[in-house]
């Protein structure tokens, strides 16, 4: 059975991104793993204080596990759900989930936030799509429609680099209509697609607009699109620079659930 873990902090957020891996396990016949990671809270003074016990934080956060569960188990009674509470850094505890469970994917919720929590959201989601091999799904706080029937990947000139393999299967286990969609920001000949379209039996479109996430949007608004599938580059120093300003960019302004497929693990 494919499993979805879901990392929660007990928030709105979470709470509507749990809702969303619920309906995803419905949908491909898996379950969910709720997991949360604390960190010890340390005051700063003349001597780092311990500001609460490592044991009360293990309290804490195994009973908001045992909430967050009943709330899903209340909407999704017929999934299994298991819950996981962990000491550590997100990122590196992620991972471990990961490697132990080989997820169908990971799920987390974004904050409609700004300022210092926005920036915070960024980093750390960031984090964790850079590495994890596994796919990772965005669900915003203002997705409230859970519905999975049409799904977009965006793709950019490096058509031969796209994971096809790793895409056939999510779409065939989630049963949705693939869309593929290419944003050209400067007026050049279109891709190469015929192979890669056939390959996944989707139609394609190229459209041109000078601001990438804006055309996205527009193709989201303009097809009915349930998921955005975007494949984050991290292999070098330009692609990196793809990495950091159109997959923020995406998941910042995107109003759909965005899932983030990355071929290999970390970055060089």
């Amino acid at each position: 059975m494919k499993t979805i873990v879901v990392a929660t902090d007990f928030s709105t957020s979470a709470e509507n991104a749990m809702l969303y891996a619920g309906n995803l396990a419905n949908t491909i016949n898996g379950s969910v793993l709720l997991l949360h990671i604390y960190q010890v809270p340390v005051g700063m003074n003349d001597v780092p204080l311990l500001m609460v016990s490592t044991e009360e934080l293990k309290k804490n956060a195994d009973a908001g596990l045992l909430r967050a569960k009943e709330i899903l188990k209340a909407n999704f009674n017929a999934i299994d759900v298991k819950t996981e509470s962990r000491l550590g850094d997100v990122v590196n505890e992620v991972k471990d989930v990961c490697k132990k469970t080989d997820p169908f994917a990971v799920v987390v919720g974004k904050h409609g936030a700004s300022g210092v929590e926005q920036m915070l959201f960024g980093s750390t989601s960031l984090a964790i799509i850079r590495h994890l091999s596994h796919p990772v799904i965005v669900v915003p706080d203002r997705s409230q429609n859970h519905q999975l029937n049409t799904a977009a990947l965006a793709i950019d000139a490096d058509v031969e680099n796209v994971c096809v393999q790793k895409i056939k299967s999510m779409i065939s286990d989630l049963n949705v209509q693939l869309h593929i969609v290419h944003v050209k920001q400067e007026k050049t000949a279109s891709l190469e697609t015929t192979e890669l379209v056939s390959q996944l039996n989707s139609n394609f479109s190229a459209i041109y607009d000078r601001e990438f996430s804006h055309g996205i949007e527009t193709y989201i608004a303009r097809n009915n699109i349930d998921l955005l599938i975007i494949l984050p580059h991290k292999h070098n120093l330009v692609e990196r620079l793809f990495f950091k300003t159109h997959t923020k960019e995406l998941l910042k302004k995107i109003s759909i659930p965005v899932m983030c497929i990355c071929e290999n693990e970390g970055g060089t």
